[in-house]
């Protein structure tokens, strides 16, 4: 399990990331295990000073959660819905398209960590139960 959590680069967005994020730490506390996320910011264009500011201030309250790259605003995607056409169908090589794969790459990358993590986790679990059994079966064999 991990969340992710797309977040506009906008002043107003980052105020509800806020507010997420504070209800994410409440369930949290009420859980066995905390649920990990990633924040994704989406929608940044690199021309307006509104996005360049939430994405400074995404890296500097999120560093641990915060997605290292970001969605890009793309035309590409309005041509492609407008197409009815999927974006990557419509123009793979799209900024957005590009980014998209990037997200799915980390998203596959942390999933399989997590895998890993568990599979060691279970592995060492075994392991004096193993050690357990060898010295049951000796002794019942009286070795």
């Amino acid at each position: 399990e991990h969340l992710l959590i797309p977040v506009q680069t906008e002043f107003l967005a980052l105020k509800g990331l806020e507010r997420m994020v504070n209800t994410l730490k409440m369930i949290n506390r009420s859980r066995k295990q905390a649920l990990p996320y990633s924040i994704v910011p989406t929608l940044f264009d690199r021309r307006t000073q509104a996005s360049m500011v939430a994405l400074r201030m995404l890296k500097r309250q999120y560093p641990e959660n915060l997605w290292q790259a970001y969605i890009p605003v793309d035309t590409r995607l309005r041509d492609a819905s407008r197409a009815g056409l999927v974006p990557s169908r419509f123009d793979k090589r799209s900024r957005a398209v590009v980014a998209y794969r990037a997200l799915l790459k980390h998203v596959l990358s942390v999933y399989l960590q997590a895998k890993q993590a568990r599979a060691d986790a279970d592995a060492d679990a075994q392991k004096p139960l193993q050690s357990a059994q060898v010295i049951a079966l000796k002794t019942q064999s009286g070795s």
